[in-house]
């Protein structure tokens, strides 16, 4: 939709789906949470995260997975799907090793600036009546219980112990 409506726009990888990633490339990589930035991610849809570095995956680099209580093993090249309101952060490698990440996603922006009627966020704040604030904020409640709705419930998983073999080492402590 957004590239009928702007044949400027463009995905800015070929290869990609999302519309939307980064390279975090900087110091101690260790990224707390994600939440903090409500409205880069699109919340009802996924995240990919692609661990990069030279690292000993044994000892650092792996990603905890803060609402379901996993820490993964995360060795470089593999990378992870995960829903997007999911809560991560990274262990810290060892000194003389690097840890990065390429992070792609749906940039909730996107799906904002088509509910607004074709404009940004502060457009639509300053020039939006209260009937369309009303409804706006009805259409993100809405939003927001279906993207909950689409994934499953504890009930519904599979129950007992998992054993995901690598090199020996369960990726689950």
């Amino acid at each position: 939709e957004l590239l009928a409506h702007d044949p400027q726009a463009h995905f800015p990888c070929e290869t990609s789906d999302f519309s939307a990633f980064t390279f975090e490339l900087g110091g101690p990589h260790r990224r707390m949470n994600h939440r903090g930035l409500p409205y880069t991610y699109e919340p009802g849809s996924w995240i990919i995260i692609t661990a990069l570095g030279d690292y000993d995956p044994t000892y650092g680099g792996m990603i905890i997975l803060w609402d379901l209580g996993w820490v993964l093993h995360f060795p470089p090249g593999n990378s992870i799907l995960l829903p997007a309101f999911i809560r991560y952060s990274f262990v810290a490698v060892r000194p003389g090793e690097t840890r990065y990440s390429m992070i792609q996603w749906a940039g909730s922006g996107i799906r904002r600036f088509f509910e607004n009627g074709n404009m940004d966020d502060t457009t639509f704040a300053v020039s939006a009546t209260e009937e369309e604030h009303a409804a706006r904020e009805l259409l993100r409640r809405e939003a927001h219980l279906a993207a909950i709705g689409a994934f499953p419930r504890a009930a519904t998983l599979p129950t007992g112990k998992v054993e995901f073999p690598y090199n020996g080492v369960n990726p689950l402590y």
